[in-house]
Order: C-alpha cells, then structure tokens, then sequence
C-alpha cells in the first residue's frame, strides 16, 4: 500500500513503507509464504473463462516479453498455439475482429489447480527493490532484492533462475500477427529495450522498469494487480490498442486508467459521483 501511493503521497509512503519494513513480523520471503486460497479446479474462474468459455487467449505483449527473454515460466502460463504448434501465439488488444473463433487457436492459459494465489513472496522482494531504489530505510540492496524476486517466481514453477538472472542481451521481441499483419510491432516506443540483468549504475526509470516489468511477470494470473502497476508506472512497456472506440475521451497512448462510474450512479449518486471524481488522480 505504501508503494501504490508513492508518487502521488512521497511522505506518507516512504513513512508507512519503512514501517513495514521495520516490523518485527517480517514480509514473505519464500514460496511457502504465498499466499493462497484453495478452490475447487472446476469452479476456478479463469479456468472457466479459459476452458468452458473460450474467451482467454495469452496476449501480445506477454507473448513478446517471455519469448524475448526466452523466459522459460511462459510454459507454465500458457499452452502453444494449436494452429501455431511452435509457437506461443497472442492476440493484441483492442484489434478489429469480427469473431473471437478468428483467434481461437491462439494461446490458451494452462489450467490452473486447486487454488487461487493473492499474494506471492516474489512480489514481496519486487516492493522492497522499488523502496530500495526510493531510498527507503531498511529496504536493503536493490540488486539482491530484485533478483530474489525473479529466483522466487521461478521457485514457485520450480524452474532455475540462474541464467536468466545474467542475461544481459535479450530484449522483449517484436510482435507478429500471423491474421493481420496492421496488428504487428516491430519496434518503437511500445517495445521495450530493457535486459534482465540488473544495472546499479543505471538511471531511476531503467531500474524501476526492470523491476516492474518482472514484477509484471511474476504476478500472472493477477490481472488486476498487474493493471494496477502499469497504471502507477506505465511499465512494462505495452501495445496500444489498434481501434479506439472511445471519441477521444480515452488517449490511445495514456491506456484505460480506470473504469467509468456507471449511469446508475450519475441518475442516483450524483453527489458522491461528483466528490469521487474530484478526488481522481489525474496523471
């Protein structure tokens, strides 16, 4: 939480963060830490989104990211594409699409087991290396910080980190639409050039965009902590949408920052509507 409102309550974040970092009790540190919730495998949402549903497929840019770093967890996130065997294959958001049987054949979730997981130990190791490089007391070394958290995600799939953490080449890869070429990304502002391997004598924004970006990948499936993130940051570095359907009320370069307050709530609630958006934090 100290984090969440870093830049927008420097004093207070830093303040509460080495708090936290201070406490006795500790934060989570290894795997048996996370955080977990056991569910029934036939109920678990995602998996009926994914399986009963069809309407998941793996997007762009993890595709892009995990294939460019030649990231081995994308094996235990997603199952190759059945028209693309090769291939780990990912729709783009936003793209003109008429029916979703189009990319039907893409990439879809592995399924996932008897639980929910809300809180990992790698995220935990990703915080204390954001409040590392924000100077915070008691947050300790950026580096070893950061890399016990890609060293606790890979644990959590029981994969090796240790060359992954040494790379210092790779970069996310361009996109390839094999449906419509107009949704590619070959280069520019939306594909990172950012490599793994830390870099204690780079700039504030490469190291947060490192750390953020595996924190990126080490929170999958959590969608809306991820988007939450890249709201906060604008890291990792994302595919715009192709069509905007907003009237301009949404810049394709900003994303989606929040979702809107219902008509219901303006016809009944427009006083709280409006001291809501009073209180919105405009970037």
């Amino acid at each position: 939480m100290a984090i969440r409102i870093s830049k927008i309550d420097p004093a207070t974040a830093k303040a509460q963060g080495e708090a936290a970092l201070a406490n006795p009790l500790g934060l989570l540190k290894t795997v048996a830490d996370n955080f977990n919730v056991n569910i029934d495998p036939t109920t678990h949402p995602l998996n009926v989104i994914n399986n009963s549903w069809g309407d998941i497929r793996l997007g762009a840019p993890i595709e892009s990211i995990l294939t460019g770093y030649n990231d081995p967890r994308i094996g235990k996130y997603a199952l190759k594409s059945s028209e693309y065997p090769t291939q780990y294959k990912g729709i783009r958001n936003g793209i003109a699409i008429t029916d979703k049987g189009t990319y039907g054949n893409f990439s879809q979730m592995v399924t996932f087991p008897n639980s929910i997981t809300l809180m990992t130990s790698a995220e935990a190791w990703f915080l204390r290396a954001e409040a590392s490089i924000r100077g915070w007391t008691g947050a300790g070394s950026a580096q070893t910080n950061y890399e016990n958290g890609i060293t606790a995600s890979f644990a959590q799939y029981a994969l090796d980190a240790t060359p992954y953490i040494s790379d210092n080449t790779s970069t996310p890869a361009p996109y390839v639409d094999p449906k419509n070429p107009a949704n590619n990304v070959s280069a520019g502002p939306h594909l990172s050039t950012v490599t793994v391997k830390w870099d204690d004598a780079a700039p504030f924004e490469t190291k947060l965009e490192r750390i953020i970006t595996q924190k990126w990948i080490a929170l999958y499936p959590e969608g809306q902590e991820a988007w939450s993130e890249f709201r906060r940051t604008l890291y990792p570095k994302l595919f715009p949408v192709v069509v905007n359907n907003s009237q301009g009320l949404i810049d394709t370069e900003k994303f989606i920052r929040r979702i809107n307050f219902p008509n219901g709530e303006y016809s009944n609630n427009l006083t709280g509507v409006t001291k809501g958006v009073s209180l919105l934090w405009r970037a």
